[in-house]
């Protein structure tokens, strides 16, 4: 029943889009500190999953959940603006900006603004809609350890 449900919303949501790949199955796979203690003693492999829907070229929207650092499920919802667009031999496009918006399964002592999140983007596609994203949060001033995120994107529709 469950895939049904699924398979509707995902229809409904790619019968409305006007591009190629304006949603996309954003694969949370892993974070690297840079923090060397936080390397040594956080979780850096974050599985999760989440759905990305681009609005334009510099407007997009993100959801999901990953097992963050902590070993907990994290939740966000997040606004992404990416003004800065290279073009890059080979098809590849890169895209940068900011992200800014809601996670939890943080305690206020490793994310001190928590629920609120914000960082910088890089985002890498390919002609096909195809690629990663990098997101880069900074070292919180309660000694949090920042860290660059990785997610492989796969276009649905």
């Amino acid at each position: 029943m469950s895939r049904i449900v699924i398979a509707a919303l995902l229809g409904a949501l790619c019968a409305g889009t006007a591009g190629a790949a304006d949603l996309s199955l954003d694969l949370n796979l892993a974070s690297m500190h840079t923090e060397a203690w936080a390397r040594r003693e956080l979780n850096q492999d974050n599985p999760g999953l989440g759905l990305e829907y681009q609005f334009s070229p510099d407007l997009s929207a993100a959801g999901g959940f990953y097992r963050n650092s902590y070993r907990r499920t994290s939740a966000y919802a997040l606004g992404v603006w990416t003004p800065l667009h290279l073009a890059i031999p080979g098809g590849l496009t890169a895209s940068a900006g900011l992200a800014a918006g809601l996670v939890s399964g943080y305690t206020s002592t490793e994310c001190p603004a928590r629920p609120l999140a914000a960082g910088a983007v890089l985002r890498i596609r390919d002609r096909d809609g195809l690629g990663v994203n990098l997101l880069a949060v900074p070292n919180t001033p309660r000694g949090g350890s920042g860290f660059i995120g990785l997610q492989l994107v796969v276009p649905i529709c």
